[in-house]
């Protein structure tokens, strides 16, 4: 890795409740200048090794680092300052593409994903930096700013166990068993009981493939309830958020993806009351909830959470590229 990076200090411009992720941040971009220098030079055994650093990087730093802005700074951002909202919710889609970079990054994938990878995490560390960061330290109070300092990722498991074999072929036998663990857990429920299934990591196309094994309507609530409210989405309650899984669950079954959408503008108090009262309840039919960044405000070791944080999951299909407008808009001195 470069040894020294040649823009500014980070660290010194931050308040000191920021200073930890303006480090990490130095740290990102030396790392994406390295990413960069060996998907444009590097020979395939360069590649393969950047494969793995970039997993290893993943599993010892980026993913708590993710965790930290996700539920520390954006979701208060969102709460309490909406006009910042869409801001959030690129640098948002940002982290979701760096992660499924990283879940689809192969030897033979390797120049490409390496690039785009390296490309994204410059350009997301340098909006944060010079556009987020700045908003936190003028808008957040005392309490938040300590909360920030004070944010442990959560893990269910020691970073990197049983990576390599998480990562089965999808024509494997081991692909299919997580679909197995949850059904075997529906079977164990009243037909009224709803369900958490907490994923490892955010997956869209995990979320359709249960609800096609379950024989259940897959049910996008950003998309079909969120979207068309646009900015005042941030308005819609948790009790409205009930009544609409009450009113879908009333023709049948469901897989309600996307709901984290809508629980990212809540408080984590807020989250974890409605949660509780989402699994003690019985609904018109089954409905199931996947979750991927809120899995702490699960209650813990309730019986309708299926937890598959040590499943073995199949690798995605494909990475949805992230349009480069969604970059562009919040460049350096772009406006607004």
């Amino acid at each position: 890795m470069n040894t020294q990076y040649h823009g500014e200090d980070f660290v010194a411009k931050r308040s000191r409740q920021l200073r930890k992720l303006a480090r990490e941040h130095q740290d990102c971009l030396l790392f994406a200048a390295d990413l960069a220098e060996i998907a444009e030079r590097g020979d395939d055994e360069a590649l393969a090794a950047g494969v793995e650093r970039v997993r290893a990087y993943n599993d010892a730093e980026l993913e708590a680092h993710l965790q930290h802005e996700e539920q520390t700074i954006f979701a208060p951002l969102i709460q309490e300052y909406g006009e910042h909202m869409d801001l959030c919710i690129a640098l948002g889609k940002e982290h979701g593409y760096l992660r499924t970079l990283v879940e689809e990054m192969t030897p033979e994938t390797a120049r490409k994903h390496l690039a785009d990878f390296a490309r994204v995490l410059k350009s997301h560390t340098l909006v944060e930096e010079e556009k987020l960061f700045p908003l936190v330290d003028s808008l957040f109070t005392q309490e938040q700013l300590d909360k920030v300092m004070a944010f442990t990722p959560f893990r269910r498991q020691a970073p990197g166990a049983d990576r390599a074999e998480s990562r089965v072929d999808e024509s494997g036998a081991d692909a299919h068993r997580w679909l197995d663990s949850v059904e075997r857990h529906r079977d164990g429920q009243d037909p009224h009981a709803g369900s958490v299934v907490l994923f490892p990591r955010y997956r869209p196309d995990l979320s359709t493939r249960l609800a096609d094994r379950l024989g259940l309507a897959f049910f996008d609530f950003r998309e079909e309830v969120m979207e068309a409210l646009g900015t005042d989405a941030e308005y819609i309650s948790l009790q409205q958020l009930s009544d609409s899984l009450r009113e879908r669950a009333a023709e049948g079954g469901i897989v309600v993806h996307n709901i984290e959408a809508l629980l990212c503008v809540k408080s984590e108090a807020e989250r974890g009351e409605w949660l509780c009262a989402f699994l003690d309840q019985d609904w018109p039919n089954p409905v199931i909830v996947p979750i991927s960044v809120y899995q702490s405000d699960v209650p813990e070791e309730h019986p309708r959470v299926c937890d598959l944080e040590l499943m073995k999951m199949p690798r995605a299909s494909s990475a949805e590229e992230l349009p480069q407008e969604n970059i562009d808009k919040y460049r350096l001195g772009s406006p607004g």
